[in-house]
């Protein structure tokens, strides 16, 4: 593993990398989640890594563990930036011609938009509960995370991956989705803009949901398409389902390689 430091979007971006990123194989990027970092995926990188035989590069997007703390707020659209022309950079930087996108939840839904965002680069998507559609359910399952944030001990247990931007990140990501303004988030035209396959792995008793972005990905997706949800699984297949999620995305990269 090597660590980095390098400037995307404006701002100082940390990342690590497992292997000969930007190399001849297509390089896996993994996109984290709402509250995460490098650090919150574990060992997963490097399982990954060790699975497939790919280069891997995780990052911490803007606000997010080593890189730079979070000033003022987030609106829903900090997904396209992020998936768009962020992603773009941190691609150009590390050389990375070809791509295959790997998130959970937050992270899931950028990794499909940055298939939409960068056709010739990203040949294919995996999300992990990935929140592609808000929902009522979803919005109203925001007030556990913050009761669990102010009196349930997540600030503290944040706050060893965020340090001093760890109110900063946390309110920039629950008041974009807990309020009614997050059901007006759409991201269909992006989905049906996706050529390249995708995978959608969910646990069917998800806290946050997964019917209804299961569902999108049916009905506005025309790409090759893979959606499992796994029984008595909840927001984190990725860590508590490591088997399924590995033999998923080695479909997924079989795929690739045939076409």
């Amino acid at each position: 593993m090597k660590d980095h430091e390098f400037m995307a979007g404006g701002h100082r971006l940390a990342a690590s990398t497992w292997g000969e990123v930007g190399g001849e194989r297509p390089t896996i990027v993994m996109m984290h989640g709402g509250l995460d970092c490098i650090a919150t995926w574990k060992d997963l990188p490097q399982v990954i890594a060790e699975a497939t035989g790919w280069p891997v590069l995780a990052y911490d997007r803007y606000g997010y563990g080593r890189s730079e703390p979070l000033v003022g707020g987030r609106e829903p659209s900090y997904r396209r930036e992020e998936a768009g022309p962020v992603l773009g950079e941190v691609l150009r930087h590390f050389g990375i011609r070809k791509a295959l996108m790997f998130g959970h939840s937050d992270g899931g839904a950028m990794s499909v938009l940055a298939a939409a965002a960068h056709p010739d680069v990203v040949c294919g998507a995996m999300g992990c509960s990935p929140t592609i559609a808000i929902d009522q359910f979803m919005v109203d399952a925001m007030a556990n995370a913050r009761r669990a944030y102010e009196q349930e001990g997540l600030r503290e247990k944040l706050e060893r991956y965020h340090g001093a931007g760890t109110d900063a990140m946390f309110w920039g990501w629950f008041n974009a989705w807990a309020s009614q303004k997050a059901l007006e988030w759409n991201m269909s035209a992006e989905i049906a803009a996706v050529r390249c396959p995708v995978s959608a792995l969910f646990g069917n008793q998800d806290e946050y949901g997964w019917r209804p972005s299961a569902l999108a990905l049916f009905t506005h997706g025309n790409m090759g398409l893979e959606v499992l949800a796994l029984a008595g699984q909840g927001h984190h297949p990725q860590q508590r389902a490591r088997g399924e999620t590995i033999a998923q995305l080695q479909r997924l990269i079989a795929s690739i390689e045939q076409t």
